[in-house]
């Protein structure tokens, strides 16, 4: 039996604590070859280009050339799954979602501290990413979509107004620019509000949505415990925290958000946690979309609105970053409509006429 082909990793970081632990993670998996590192962004190019790794872990803050400018020439001139790890802070979150639209696979938040609980953590989450970023294939979000933003006026419609309908969506690893694209060229008008659970952290998410609001036609923010959902406007969960829609007293639709501490779910926002609320509480009015992302997050939910009757969709593989979510979702029949990238907003719009 052949033995199977070895991971090749470049790390890119310019302080030596964290260039040692992150290599001490990769030389603790036998699936993983550490093949080098750099401290600066100029030298990791040098060395992507000489070493051709299959994945790159790279810092932002860095001499000389920074993570963002390294990673457009990378992109330009030798493109490979870059991860970039990262502070959980406000500026960090920024930085992180520049690099994703500049085609970094994901992110890796980087330990507040050297405790050892944090390193483990850090451990665990770049180990799985390394192995779900290994063969894919990094792309730039293209400046169409970038500039795509429609000149819709963004009103918000009226809190009294009646709720027919909502769409659900779920994403981790690629989600970013997925969620970015589909919201780029949707109805900015569209009759229904959006809900958005995206794999992230309070601080990116926060961030993530400011950023979608200044792109996109349609109206996009983070939702906040007990508001009203509204349509023709796209709510992104907050990290850290598990998201529902429920009945408020007088009967109209609005988020339940709840801290995740002791709960059962690995993530925050759990799509699952969404998904089966939909299902209860929108039933065969819900539409279901599970993009790109490792695991199974959201597949039980997806089934349970395609039992209440809801329609469901799946990312396609050829244009999903990550053929993880989707794919179980095919293969667990939670999914009715397997769809292109370029058609599931369209898919969306049809569906709510």
């Amino acid at each position: 039996m052949a033995e199977q082909k070895k991971i090749k990793v470049l790390v890119v970081d310019d302080s030596a604590f964290m260039r040692t632990a992150i290599e001490r993670m990769l030389i603790s998996d036998p699936t993983i070859e550490l093949i080098g590192s750099a401290a600066n962004g100029k030298e990791a190019v040098e060395k992507v280009i000489r070493l051709r790794p299959d994945v790159v872990t790279m810092d932002i803050e860095m001499p000389i050339m920074d993570g963002l400018h390294a990673l457009k020439e990378i992109m330009r001139l030798c493109p490979v799954p870059v991860l970039i790890v990262s502070s959980l802070s406000k500026e960090g979150a920024k930085v992180t979602l520049d690099a994703i639209e500049l085609g970094a696979i994901d992110y890796v938040p980087k330990p507040g501290s050297t405790l050892s609980a944090s390193i483990l953590t850090l451990r665990e989450e770049l180990l799985q990413k390394i192995h779900a970023a290994a063969g894919c294939q990094p792309r730039a979000i293209k400046l169409e979509y970038i500039s795509g933003k429609r000149n819709a006026k963004k009103v918000s419609t009226p809190a009294d107004e009646i709720i027919n309908r909502a769409v659900f969506i779920g994403a981790s690893t690629g989600g970013p620019p997925a969620i970015q694209k589909i919201l780029s060229i949707i109805d900015p008008f569209l009759p229904a509000p959006i809900i958005i659970a995206q794999h992230m952290p309070k601080a990116f998410t926060s961030a993530f949505a400011s950023r979608m609001n200044m792109i996109c036609g349609i109206k996009v923010k983070e939702a906040s415990n007990g508001e009203t959902l509204q349509n023709s406007i796209a709510y992104v969960c907050p990290g850290d925290h598990q998201t529902r829609v429920v009945r408020s007293m007088e009967g109209r639709f609005c988020f339940s958000i709840t801290s995740n501490a002791g709960e059962q779910d690995r993530f925050a926002p759990c799509i699952n946690t969404l998904f089966f609320s939909a299902a209860k509480e929108f039933a065969h009015k819900a539409v279901g979309v599970i993009l790109t992302g490792m695991g199974e997050d959201g597949v039980r939910g997806l089934k349970n609105i395609k039992l209440m009757g809801g329609l469901t969709i799946a990312q396609d593989r050829s244009s999903s970053v990550v053929y993880g979510m989707p794919r179980a979702a095919l293969e667990q029949e939670a999914a009715v409509r397997i769809l292109n990238l370029d058609e599931i907003s369209k898919e969306i719009e049809l569906a709510l006429k």
